[in-house]
């Protein structure tokens, strides 16, 4: 090679070296969850994305000395700052958790077209293998050793140990079952078991006793949307919702002559959302408060004991609907024997929960489905704790007041911390019936 070659190559060499060194990196701060890395030279530039988003997790597994078949399948799991692997194939099983002094490793993904890298933080995870049939063949030794072991001490309690610990002893012996006797009478106790649960309720039996003993309307448990919960026609008949007239009620422009409308008059709740209806397309949900106004004047009237009494008492609602209030929320009087529901009918504590019930689901449709209980509870002279609790059997969840809420309805801190909302949304679930012994003679 010429001293010219070798001097050209050295330039050639030293440029490189140049451009390396005059090579920028710096960091874009835009988001929390990432950081940009964008590396700048003379001929290209390489943006690289770091990656601190922790719900996302790649691992670098280390299997020393083996080969993992490729049909293995592996579980992750994550116990306070430690990740654990675990996976089996036919005849070995997989264990690993990463350390606190291992290496910190990225796994880096280009992407060619974006000209692209992005950098993940991986756990590294030593694994270690056991052999299944090591592992069983260990769990039989140590059950061996067991039974050994029991046997020695029930040896020395028999020779050396205290009357009491010898009476003990005996008592064991005596009451110990062996499998094999019991061989020949294995059909009879199948026998005598199939006899004695034959009777037994299925689960499917279970669960429908359980739904008859909610005080709640029709629900739909496995419902896609929220309005389809608790259905419209089911907290109501299609006679009852087509007997709800609202056209008078429409036509007045004065509130208070609006309001004279209704069963029941007195309504805070109910009025203040009278109010804000303002067009006929809100015309189900003004017929939703006509119903919600009913119920309320059949809690207050719950002493009213015939059909005539009650018509009077709700301001002379369609017909149909005192029939459907007497039938759904009323039982016979005992003793009144020959008489006719209509006549004689009264409201147990059950039925008024009952009602209680329904009138909430109404409100719920009323306020899009986020109620504010401590008014309600206020209203019907209900214990908050009570409130809650029939909210919860319709399977609401019980929130507190947020801060725009508070907000929004002028509340110090102290009351707030007690202001509390009824929610209810997807993924639903009702809870489990309890059944519990009355306590005391009121529940209000």
């Amino acid at each position: 090679m010429s001293q010219s070659d070798e001097h050209k190559k050295k330039r050639k060499h030293h440029s490189k070296e140049k451009d390396k060194k005059h090579a920028k990196v710096k960091l874009d701060k835009k988001t929390e969850s990432e950081k940009i890395i964008s590396s700048k030279s003379s001929a290209a530039t390489l943006a690289a994305k770091v990656s601190v988003d922790e719900s996302f997790t790649p691992f670098l597994a280390t299997f020393p000395g083996i080969s993992v078949p490729e049909d293995t399948k592996f579980q992750t799991y994550k116990s306070k700052q430690n990740y654990i692997i675990h996976g089996e194939s036919d005849r070995l099983e997989y264990d690993g958790q990463n350390g606190p002094e291992e290496d910190l490793y990225y796994v880096a993904v280009y992407d060619p077209e974006s000209n692209s890298l992005d950098l993940t933080k991986a756990e590294v995870v030593n694994t270690n293998r056991t052999i299944k049939a090591m592992k069983k063949k260990k769990i039989a030794e140590f059950r061996q050793a067991t039974v050994l072991n029991r046997l020695q001490r029930t040896a020395l309690g028999e020779a050396f140990g205290t009357k009491k610990a010898k009476k003990a002893i005996g008592d064991l012996e005596r009451n110990k079952i062996e499998a094999e006797k019991l061989s020949s009478f294995a059909d009879s106790i199948i026998d005598n078991i199939k006899g004695a649960t034959e009777n037994l309720p299925s689960q499917d039996a279970l669960r429908e006793q359980q739904s008859d003993d909610r005080p709640i309307p029709p629900v739909k448990e496995d419902a896609e949307s929220v309005e389809e919960i608790y259905p419209l026609i089911g907290l109501l008949t299609k006679e009852e919702l087509s007997a709800i007239r609202v056209g008078a009620i429409f036509r007045e422009s004065d509130l208070a002559k609006k309001v004279a409308f209704l069963p029941c008059k007195s309504s805070d709740y109910l009025n203040t959302r009278v109010r804000r209806i303002v067009n006929e397309d809100q015309t189900l949900k003004l017929k939703l408060i006509y119903y919600a106004s009913l119920l309320m004047g059949l809690l207050q009237n719950k002493r009213a004991s015939n059909k005539h009494t009650l018509f009077q008492k709700l301001n002379h609602p369609p017909e149909v609907l005192v029939d459907s209030l007497i039938q759904r929320f009323t039982e016979i009087k005992v003793g009144a024997v020959g008489k006719k529901k209509e006549s004689s009918f009264t409201i147990t504590p059950k039925l008024e929960d009952k009602i209680l019930c329904y009138l909430f689901v109404t409100c719920l449709k009323i306020d899009e489905y986020s109620v504010e209980i401590p008014i309600l509870a206020n209203e019907l002279s209900l214990r908050p704790s009570k409130a809650q609790e029939l909210f919860k059997s319709l399977g609401c969840k019980i929130k507190p007041c947020t801060v725009a809420q508070k907000e929004a309805l002028g509340l110090t801190n102290a009351e707030a911390a007690n202001y509390k909302f009824a929610t209810l949304s997807l993924p639903f679930k009702l809870p489990e019936v309890v059944r519990r012994r009355r306590a005391g003679p009121s529940r209000r």
